[in-house]
């Protein structure tokens, strides 16, 4: 699978707590900014209770630093939390801590952001470590990713290939980094942050396994334990709403809109062939990526009886004529929805993101939703060989 659909990429910050000790435990970061003379300071503490979403973040204390960027920092917290110190001015400077109780120094600098040295926290450290390895393997998967698309068109299907597979190796180097953590340390504050890596709608599975093991045992009354318990719940019900609506088993229904040309082309059009209806659009950057993919498939299995039907959502039919072209898109079957009306095929197939995709037998059947790159091959050449 392509980067789309397998990496998230590092936010600001992470963050988390573990056990629940009984009773408040007081905490105090002092430090030195350098430039940050007279400039408010404070301290939060952050949880996850979205799925994939933006933190919650709740102040705990506020100072402002003296004529030498000197301040301290005080309070309670009922339980291990992940923290953040940051300038309210200036919040691309900050310190990510993990604490329960700890006295904790630290000093940075407002011109270099970058220069920072935390010290008086073990958890501290290992969340630091943790991060700054995702972040270093986030930028070389980001930089090669860009190499891949910029230079797919001149290099070829079959060097493409190559650098894809490399691609994915590293994505996947990428997450079997982040399991190995959380199956590791022995800090849960820690592990639930490395979970916090892990997209939901893609590796669930892995969620699942971590909060086995988390869940039975854990402290009930920690924030960030009945966080976890709470998504993982809400995502099971989330599986059960997508199993009842999806399509597979059921037949196509039927799509009618126009071409390049301004002539009306209907999937209907396309017997007997095992068919990709494919939802896209110039803008989207996923849809162009997987676009060489299609285009190997397509080409290797056109003449054994494979067709694709696809189906732009751009606004701007320049656009959308352009990338057609730019992206080699050979076969004839493009249309484009139609902002007015109703009845919109998007809607129709309850595409609320793209790519999308559904596979349709010779019979008419959708057999697989959002299949990309080889997982697509291998379906698209299960479904030849059996009506052959």
């Amino acid at each position: 699978m392509r980067i789309y659909n397998k990496i998230i990429f590092l936010s600001l910050v992470f963050l988390f707590p573990a056990c629940n000790e009984g009773g408040n435990r007081k905490f105090k970061v002092s430090g030195v900014i350098e430039g940050a003379a007279n400039q408010p300071i404070l301290i939060e503490t952050m949880s996850f209770p979205n799925m994939n979403g933006q933190p919650l973040f709740t102040t705990i204390d506020t100072t402002t630093a003296d004529a030498d960027g000197a301040f301290e920092l005080t309070g309670n917290l009922k339980e291990r939390s992940i923290s953040r110190v940051k300038l309210v001015n200036r919040p691309d400077i900050y310190f990510l801590l993990n604490l329960k109780d700890e006295s904790v120094e630290v000093s940075g600098s407002m011109i270099d952001p970058e220069k920072q040295s935390i010290s008086g926290s073990a958890a501290t450290d290992v969340l630091n470590s943790f991060i700054k390895e995702l972040r270093y393997r986030n930028i070389e998967i980001v930089e090669f990713d860009n190499q891949v698309l910029s230079q797919s068109q001149a290099l070829g299907d079959s060097l493409t290939a190559i650098m894809e597979q490399r691609l994915d190796g590293m994505i996947d180097g990428y997450y079997d980094f982040v399991v190995q953590f959380a199956d590791t340390t022995q800090i849960l504050t820690n592990k639930i942050v490395a979970m916090e890596n892990l997209l939901y709608e893609v590796h669930f599975d892995l969620i699942l396994q971590q909060a086995d093991k988390i869940l039975p045992t854990a402290d009930t009354t920690s924030v960030y334990v009945q966080e976890l318990a709470a998504k993982v719940n809400r995502y099971k019900a989330v599986q059960e709403q997508q199993a009842a609506a999806s399509f597979i088993g059921k037949h196509y229904t039927d799509i009618n809109l126009p071409n390049q040309q301004g002539s009306i082309l209907k999937l209907s059009d396309v017997q007997g062939k095992v068919i990709l209806l494919d939802f896209w659009a110039s803008w989207c950057r996923p849809c162009r990526q997987e676009n060489p993919n299609l285009v190997r498939t397509y080409n290797t299995y056109k003449s054994k009886g494979f067709e694709i039907f696809s189906v732009s959502l751009d606004e701007n039919a320049e656009d959308w004529k352009k990338a057609v072209v730019d992206d080699g898109l050979v076969w004839p079957w493009h249309v484009m929805q139609q902002k007015e009306g109703t009845n919109h095929p998007s809607d129709i197939y309850n595409v609320n993101a793209i790519p999308a995709s559904f596979l349709i037998n010779s019979q008419g059947i959708i057999v697989a939703e959002n299949l990309r790159g080889e997982e697509l091959e291998k379906a698209v050449a299960g479904l030849l060989a059996g009506d052959n």
